[in-house]
């Protein structure tokens, strides 16, 4: 079936031997380029970010071998159709079947990571209940000798036995941790990679409507995905919360439209600013919005920000030819090692607090302690 929707590809050949039957106004109404556009469109619908392109970038590129299907002719970038040209089915084979090898070689990748991760946490766990048991065995040995010296009627024997126990406890402690810090490295550098594509998991994501950016409950689900991962990777993560100030203000002077406007184009520069794959950009409510840096600390974290509330401040947004100009204010928490997902939020959520009472149009530092629960 596929050869005979796409060809040999024989027919694109540059030599010239074999040429496309010119196309005519009957090809718009020809059953099987429809058809074939419809699948194209379909494939990009449903595609999904690849290593080196976004779903997005794929999803324009079969559109517009879709439109080339149904035009008869080559389609630019834009997806305008140009002059002289006519159906290349050997190039539509090539792509189709290059991109399916690329999914396959990414899906199989992935699946082997997983694996990988699985294995490794199963042979880690397996190996520290084994190891924890031997270290309980000698602990209970310890006590026993501790127990059997108590009866005894010499001071001296009581004495070296309790040293020998505490000694020997001591090290047997030492040594379980020991074990269970190598234990995490081991998974930790398993679940790097996983780590890094958490950002990539689009599709599956649920976006908010008016802003285009993820929405609470993607937040909520992503923010427990590092900080479980953060654990055991050790890798620097970092959440700010912005608020656009006085938002009522302009929603009172301007109207809910004007408002509803803003916030898109708050939006949009926020993604302009955090843009790459792994930076997740959602709106948590209201006026605020919130991005998790992963591999990110302080320092750096706290210069994007301030490029980004200066950004927000030196240009004007713009509602039916009106110009309304804005400042933001943002809360930098850093994630603390073993940290609660609740913690963290909070802690930036004060942040945030804390720069608007310094007088908003700034970034505030969260404190370096955790809130217990």
């Amino acid at each position: 079936m596929f050869k005979a929707l796409f060809g040999d590809g024989k027919e694109s050949k540059s030599s010239g031997n074999v040429k496309d039957k010119e196309p005519s106004s009957q090809d718009h109404a020809e059953p099987a380029p429809e058809a074939l556009a419809k699948v194209m469109r379909v494939f990009g619908r449903y595609s999904f970010d690849l290593d080196h392109l976004e779903a997005a970038d794929i999803e324009k590129e079969f559109e517009r071998w879709a439109m080339h299907v149904l035009v008869g002719s080559t389609v630019s970038e834009d997806g305008e159709p140009l002059p002289g040209g006519r159906r290349d089915w050997g190039g539509l084979n090539r792509f189709v079947n290059t991109h399916r090898q690329h999914e396959k070689k990414y899906v199989a990748e992935s699946l082997g990571d997983l694996r990988d991760v699985l294995l490794t946490f199963t042979q880690t766990i397996g190996k520290a209940v084994i190891e924890d048991q031997e270290a309980d065995r000698h602990m209970v040995e310890h006590i026993g000798g501790l127990r059997n010296a108590s009866e005894a009627s010499s001071a001296e024997d009581m004495k070296r036995a309790l040293l020998t126990a505490v000694g020997g406890i001591s090290q047997l402690l030492e040594d379980r941790k020991q074990r269970q810090q190598a234990h995490v490295e081991t998974l930790g550098s398993k679940l790097k990679k996983v780590q890094e594509e958490l950002g990539q998991a689009r599709k599956e994501m649920v976006l908010d409507p008016l802003t285009k950016l993820y929405n609470r409950a993607a937040l909520d689900m992503q923010v427990e995905r590092v900080v479980g991962l953060s654990f055991f990777s050790g890798t620097a993560a970092s959440l700010i919360m912005v608020d656009i100030d006085h938002f009522k203000l302009v929603n009172d002077t301007y109207g809910h439209r004007a408002g509803d406007a803003i916030l898109q184009q708050f939006a949009d520069r926020l993604v302009t600013i955090f843009l790459r794959k792994s930076d997740f950009i959602a709106r948590y409510g209201g006026e605020e919005m919130m991005v998790l840096l992963q591999g990110d600390g302080l320092m750096v974290s706290e210069r994007i920000v301030e490029r980004f509330l200066e950004a927000i401040r030196g240009t004007p947004f713009e509602h039916e030819g009106v110009e309304i100009s804005i400042t933001a204010s943002a809360g930098l928490a850093e994630l603390i090692p073993g940290e609660s997902v609740a913690s963290w939020i909070e802690r930036a959520d004060r942040a945030l607090y804390q720069a608007k009472e310094a007088g908003r149009d700034r970034v505030c530092i969260a404190s370096s302690e955790a809130i217990p629960a």
